[in-house]
Order: C-alpha cells, then sequence, then structure tokens
C-alpha cells in the first residue's frame, strides 16, 4: 500500500518534470564587475529551442560546442544549445523578462568588489521571492516547518537515520502533501465557480469537500478540468442544481481556470545557476560547484518553501600590492640599516 501512495502522492509531481525545460545559467564575472552570461539549454523533441526571454534583445545564439551534461539533481541533460550576452551590469542580463509572473524569472542580481589592499573580494547575491503568498491554500494544518524545509529544501534531515528510515519518513510527507493539493484544487475550483453560483450552491461548495473526495482518487484531482469538477459536484449533491453553470458559462470559466493555473507554468523550468568570479571562492551558501565554480539549483518546488537567496564571494590577491609592500619594506629596512652604520661610526 505504502508504494501505491507514494506513486499517487508524487504523481503530480512526475507529470510537472516529465515537460520540464531545464537551464544551465553561467556567468563569467570580469575584474571590473562586468560579465558574460550564458544560458544553456536542450532543444525540445519537435526541434526547437525555447529561451526564459527574448533572444534578439542582444543575445547571440548558438550551437554549444560540445555538448555537455548538467546534473540537475532529479535528471541529467545535455545542454546543446546557448545563448549569450556581454554587459557591464549584471542586472543588465537577466533571466527572464521584466514583469515575468514567475518569480524565477524575476530575481534580484547583484555585484561588488571590496578593495582591501593585499586582497580584492568580489560579492555575488541573487534573491528569488518564495510563492507562499501565490499559493491558493496555506501550509497550516497541513505540514510543520520542520518538514516543509526537509520536503523542498532536503534541509536538516535526522542525523542517525538511515536511507530506509527516510524513506518513510519522506512517504509520510508525500502523503501530507498530496492531501494538501488535492484540498488545494477543490478549493480553488470553488472559487472559480462561486460567482456564477446562487446563494445555496455557494454554501454547498463551503460544506462539500469531504463528500466530493470520498472515493475519488486523489490523482484525478491534480489535472481536474472545470467540467470534470461540476459533474462530480452535481453527483455528490444533486440536491443544489449543478450541472448547467459551465456550459452557460464556460468562455469565463476557462479563462478563470487559465489565471489559477498560471502558477503551474512555474514548475516547468528549472536552473542551475554557476558564477564563475575572479580569484578563489572563499564564502556564500553553495553546496555544489562545477569546475570549481559555485553552484545552485533554483525551481519552483525550493521557493515554495519560502524566498531564496543565492551568495558567493571570491578573493583576488593583488600581486601588485604585495609587491609593493615588500618594497617599500625591504627600502625602510635597507635605510635603517644605514642609519644604524651611520650612527655607530659617529
Amino acid at each position: 500500500m505504502k508504494a501505491i501512495y507514494i506513486f499517487a502522492s508524487l504523481l503530480s509531481v512526475i507529470i510537472v518534470n516529465s515537460c520540464s525545460t531545464y537551464y544551465y545559467v553561467q556567468t563569467d564575472v570580469g575584474r571590473d564587475l562586468s560579465v558574460v552570461r550564458s544560458v544553456h539549454t536542450a532543444g525540445t523533441d519537435d526541434g526547437n529551442v525555447v529561451f526564459p526571454f527574448d533572444p534578439a534583445d542582444g543575445w547571440k545564439v548558438s550551437d554549444a560546442d560540445p555538448a555537455f551534461e548538467v546534473d540537475f539533481h532529479d535528471v541529467k541533460e545535455k545542454m546543446s544549445h546557448m545563448a549569450q550576452k556581454k554587459a557591464v551590469d549584471i542586472r543588465e542580463v537577466p533571466v527572464g523578462e521584466e514583469g515575468a509572473f514567475s518569480p524565477l524569472l524575476s530575481a534580484e542580481e547583484s555585484l561588488d568588489k571590496r578593495f582591501r589592499w593585499f586582497y580584492t573580494y568580489y560579492d555575488y547575491r541573487a534573491d528569488f521571492k518564495g510563492m507562499r503568498d501565490m499559493l491558493p491554500l496555506p501550509y497550516e494544518g497541513y505540514f510543520t516547518e520542520e518538514q516543509l524545509e526537509l520536503f523542498f529544501r532536503g534541509g536538516n534531515p535526522p542525523g542517525d537515520w538511515n536511507g530506509i528510515e527516510m524513506y518513510y519518513l519522506l512517504d509520510d510527507i508525500n502523503q501530507k502533501f498530496a492531501k494538501w493539493y488535492s484540498d488545494a484544487t477543490y478549493f480553488v475550483l470553488c472559487d472559480i465557480f462561486e460567482p456564477f453560483c446562487t446563494p445555496q450552491q455557494v454554501a454547498v461548495l463551503d460544506a462539500s469537500k469531504e463528500r466530493f473526495m470520498e472515493g475519488i482518487e486523489r490523482e484525478a484531482m491534480f489535472a481536474m478540468q472545470p467540467d470534470e469538477f461540476e459533474e462530480r459536484l452535481a453527483a455528490v449533491a444533486p440536491e443544489a442544481g449543478f450541472g448547467r453553470i459551465y456550459e452557460e458559462n464556460a468562455a469565463a470559466v476557462d479563462a478563470a481556470y487559465e489565471r489559477e493555473a498560471r502558477i503551474i507554468d512555474c514548475f516547468e523550468v528549472s536552473f542551475v545557476y554557476s558564477m564563475d568570479m575572479p580569484g578563489r571562492y572563499v564564502d556564500g551558501n553553495a553546496e555544489n560547484f562545477i569546475d570549481g565554480n559555485p553552484s545552485w539549483k533554483v525551481d519552483a518546488y525550493r521557493l515554495m518553501y519560502g524566498g531564496l537567496v543565492l551568495e558567493a564571494t571570491s578573493r583576488k590577491a593583488n600581486i601588485w600590492a604585495f609587491i609593493l609592500t615588500f618594497a617599500v619594506i625591504a627600502f625602510i629596512l635597507q635605510a635603517f640599516s644605514k642609519f644604524c652604520e651611520l650612527c655607530g661610526r659617529n
């Protein structure tokens, strides 16, 4: 039974990931903070190449030569195409377009440098807004904060647990996620239909969730369409007079459904960011590295927990400062030595 539950609860994730587009965002930072940003992706099955921005806006599109593989944790994807753009400021090469609905495409990025004589420090930061406020149903009553962090961020797993124990722990959270997801779908569809309902029908919507869910497979809720929803309502509450609302208001209901379903688009892309900064990485919150450069996975599931910040600091030695300092010290020592020698003669 546990295997069946796991399949059901992860079905929505599998559906989304099966059509995901993966992007590898590689940024080379110059000592003057200018950047060369390369966004890599794979072609679609029909041969098209899609980028999360308009390539005509100063991007140079080409084949990746050679193609290479990037680990996105859930899949290893071969990057075969690339869009590249140079800029004097990293804010001029956003991975997305102004006014984008998805927080994945509207990160606030910054680059700074700090001169400290012997070393110059370079600081990178990217702020991605969380998606909790975009969700149709709060997490309270479904998850603890610890469960959310583990499920969406992989944070703080029990230190002495083995793989089997972690499997059952995640299975329990998976089941809670499936219940949350199916309940959220119900409430979204209720909100869509409510403007077209009588007061009696609205009261039935508010009171019928448990009856609606009885005997229905949870995976059936994950992709339920408005007409299917009303058909189910008519079956569980025949006294309320459901059955003609969608037929009489199909265009308006479908438009509302499309607006609510926009959030699903957020789950159709995944990113790995990698920063090649001057010098050596010395601080930040990266846990993965590609060719020695800090990298981070960014997707909608991580943002479902809350805002996400990418931070990296590198340090570049100022060779001239070392040479100048040693030269000054040597000059002072030599001058002091001559001074002592003259004092000894006198």
